[in-house]
């Protein structure tokens, strides 16, 4: 662990990007970044993304690595946690991620439905599946209720090569002899 935070500060800013573009209140982010490996609690369908069905993760999870810059690597996620202000009512939102087209069909944007609660934490991730998943350039993941676009952060996809330092927080500290 500490490994990681000492990569983070290191990675951070020579990994930075053009990072949040915006947080609208009652929303209020509280990270963003990569997720080494993550453990699926189940899955829902989503009908308007690429696979049909998103999975279900642990919305306490932390990121493990913070950047905008993500690694094509299968079994990488990426994303942000989030919650609403204390002050706020419950909220349902939309999650939009945009992308370079994916896929046979092509898709560019997926989105799916999600609730937020004051104080509780809340986490929206894309995970690389599969090979055809990992298009390399600008993402974007935005949060919107009510057609209104309360959250927009930014991430660039590159070959994995060009960020060994996530990829090395995500490998862990080297074997000693």
């Amino acid at each position: 662990m500490r490994l990681a935070a000492i990569l983070m500060m290191l990675a951070g800013p020579a990994l930075a990007g053009s990072g949040l573009s915006f947080a609208e209140p009652p929303v209020l982010l509280i990270e963003r970044g990569v997720i080494c490996q993550v453990t699926t609690e189940g899955a829902r369908p989503a009908p308007e993304t690429e696979q049909g069905i998103i999975n279900l993760i642990e919305p306490g999870r932390r990121v493990d690595v913070a950047t905008e810059v993500v690694p094509a690597a299968l079994g990488i996620s990426f994303g942000i946690r989030f919650t609403l202000a204390e002050s706020a009512a419950p909220l349902a939102l939309r999650v939009i991620v945009t992308h370079p087209p994916m896929g046979a069909r092509g898709v560019e944007v997926e989105s799916w439905s999600t609730g937020a609660a004051p104080g509780a934490p809340s986490l929206s991730l894309f995970t690389f599946e599969y090979a055809y998943e990992m298009v390399e350039g600008d993402w974007t993941m935005a949060l919107e209720a009510g057609g209104e676009r309360l959250l927009e952060q930014h991430f660039t996809v590159v070959p994995a090569d060009a960020a060994r330092p996530v990829l090395a927080a995500c490998d862990g500290p080297a074997a000693m002899s």
